[in-house]
C-alpha cells in the first residue's frame, strides 16, 4: 500500500528531513524507540528519495546531485561514533549476517544512505566497542 502526500515546495520536504535528522541524531538517546525502527527509517529514506527524485525532474539536477552526496553517510563520519554505540546495542550483533549488519546499519543511519567505507568503519568501530577497546 502507498500513500501519497503533497508538499507545497522542496523546501518543505528539506525542512522535515533536517528535523528527523535533528531528532535522531541530537535530540534522542541511545534508548529511543526511534533510533532502530525501521518504520522510522523508512519514512525518512522516502522523504530523502522523493526530495531528490524531485529535483531531478525538475528545473535543477545540479541541486539533487549535491543533496543525494549530502545524504551519503560518508560525508558525516562525525555520525559514525553514534550509529557505532547505537549498533553495538544490538544483542545478537556477532551474529548477524553480512546482510543484516547493513540493514541494521542503515536503519540506524537513515535518511543517511550507508556506503561500503562507512558500513566496514562502522563495523570495525563496534568490534571494539564489543571487545572494550
Amino acid at each position: 500500500m502507498s500513500e501519497l502526500v503533497e508538499f507545497d515546495n522542496f523546501a518543505q520536504v528539506e525542512m522535515l528531513l533536517r528535523a528527523g535528522m535533528e531528532l535522531k541524531f541530537e535530540l534522542s538517546d541511545d534508548t529511543d524507540v526511534l533510533n532502530g525502527s525501521p518504520v522510522y527509517a523508512s519514512a525518512l529514506n522516502r522523504l530523502r528519495e522523493g526530495l531528490i527524485s524531485g529535483l531531478r525532474s525538475s528545473s535543477t539536477p545540479g541541486r539533487a546531485q549535491k543533496q543525494a552526496d549530502w545524504y551519503r553517510l560518508s560525508q558525516h563520519q562525525h555520525r559514525w561514533r553514534i550509529i557505532a554505540h547505537r549498533a553495538a546495542m544490538h544483542p545478537r550483533w556477532r551474529d548477524l549476517t553480512e546482510a543484516e549488519m547493513r540493514h541494521w546499519v542503515e536503519t540506524l543511519a537513515a535518511p543517511l544512505t550507508v556506503d561500503d567505507r562507512a558500513l566496514e568503519a562502522i563495523k570495525a568501530a563496534v568490534e571494539k566497542m564489543l571487545d572494550g577497546d
